[in-house]
């Protein structure tokens, strides 16, 4: 019996179809082997068909297609469409060969079943199988029968509970959660003021004017690397006085002055509460997560820390992600990274990682598996999600 099934099921157009996708190149992105079936639509200017595509062979067939696009021959007939279940169980077959870790078949329904009768379908093959999980998208009409051939009682309806939650739900069932890897800087600590202060400051000096847009292109960068971009032909040691000297600068002006984002230690103390493991991982020197830790007493919370210290290359190179994991002795695919900048979220998703985007700095965060507006928002995601399949 695999481990785990995922059955989820809306109205027709709810977005199953666009979950099962997501879901599957995210998986593919996190190196867990996938295999499975898709059932696209094909269209003109209306739907006329679907069509199969093999998620681990690439095979593509018709799996319907309106009686009047065609005139080949079929057993089947289901409302406008002639079906043809036989490719669908031709690349089902194709698929199942080599065991993988996760399994998706999108959608099942009539076309897919056109007796109904699951007992001896393409079904059975998936739950004799040694499979680890998996994942079902199933029309409402058949839910019922689908839950009780896999006696499951936990159903992800995307018409209840919406698709980025449903989404949320299923990345979490394949995978699991050992770890959270969160960034520092306008993620837990609300320091930005001061670090564009400092560059400014810094800049400056050097008679170089620092715009607030010069400061956005810095989020998730090491000091080193911004600033050969501007002094390209200084030498090593140059560099390295400048970067002292702006965090010199930034400690002065955060002193006394820094302050967590709101219910960002609520969030570290639940997750800690529970079990999990925590790593803080930032491009900053080790000086300033010192620092930071002295003003506002938050060493306690983390099992390992990465600094800009410990790498040769800053996000959104995910070498910070991946020496935070190995600290923790965890796989990266167990582990989400909190992150509130596009940078930080490419480095965790190259990683491997889960990544929930907070927009406590941009508001757009196109490289999350998921975005909340705040703490309180990942405490509830956290709660019923998370918590509920830990």
């Amino acid at each position: 019996m695999p481990k785990s099934y995922i059955i989820i099921t809306g109205k027709p157009r709810s977005g199953k179809s666009t979950l099962v996708l997501k879901l599957s190149e995210k998986l593919k992105s996190m190196n867990i082997s996938i295999a499975g079936l898709i059932t696209p639509e094909l269209k003109d200017q209306n739907r006329y068909g679907f069509e199969i595509i093999g998620i681990s062979s690439g095979k593509r067939k018709i799996l319907a297609l309106e009686k009047s696009r065609t005139s080949e021959k079929s057993k089947y007939k289901l409302g406008k469409y002639i079906v043809f279940t036989e490719n669908f169980v031709e690349i089902f077959e194709e698929e199942i060969k080599n065991p993988k870790d996760v399994f998706i078949i999108d959608e099942v329904g009539p076309m897919e079943i056109p007796s109904r009768k699951i007992q001896g379908s393409f079904l059975e093959e998936l739950k004799k199988s040694e499979i680890k999980t998996v994942i079902i998208t199933v029309k409402k009409d058949m839910v019922q029968e689908i839950k009780d051939f896999f006696t499951q009682d936990n159903i992800i309806d995307i018409d209840e509970i919406g698709a980025d939650l449903a989404y949320a739900y299923a990345l979490e069932k394949s995978t699991g959660t050992d770890a959270f890897l969160f960034d520092l800087d306008g993620v837990i600590i609300d320091s930005s003021e001061f670090h564009k202060q400092s560059w400014v400051v810094l800049m400056s000096s050097k008679g170089i004017n620092f715009s607030e847009e010069d400061f956005k292109i810095t989020f998730g960068k090491r000091n080193e690397e911004i600033l050969k971009d501007y002094f390209p032909d200084l030498p090593e040691s140059e560099i390295k006085k400048m970067s002292y000297e702006k965090e010199e600068l930034y400690r002065k002006l955060a002193k006394g002055n820094i302050k967590p984002i709101d219910g960002s230690i609520d969030t570290l103390r639940l997750i800690r509460e529970n079990g999990f493991k925590i790593a803080l991982v930032s491009s900053t020197p080790k000086e300033n997560i010192d620092f930071i830790f002295k003003e506002l007493k938050l060493d306690n919370f983390f099992d390992a820390v990465v600094s800009g210290t410990d790498i040769k290359q800053g996000k959104p190179n995910p070498e910070c992600y991946l020496v935070a994991a190995a600290k923790l002795g965890v796989k990266p695919q167990r582990c989400y990274v909190v992150e509130d900048s596009e940078h930080g979220l490419e480095a965790g998703k190259r990683s491997g990682t889960k990544c929930i985007g907070i927009t406590t700095t941009h508001k757009k965060l196109k490289n999350a598996d998921i975005v909340v507006n705040n703490f309180y928002e990942m405490n509830e995601l956290i709660k019923k999600v998370i918590l509920e399949l830990k």
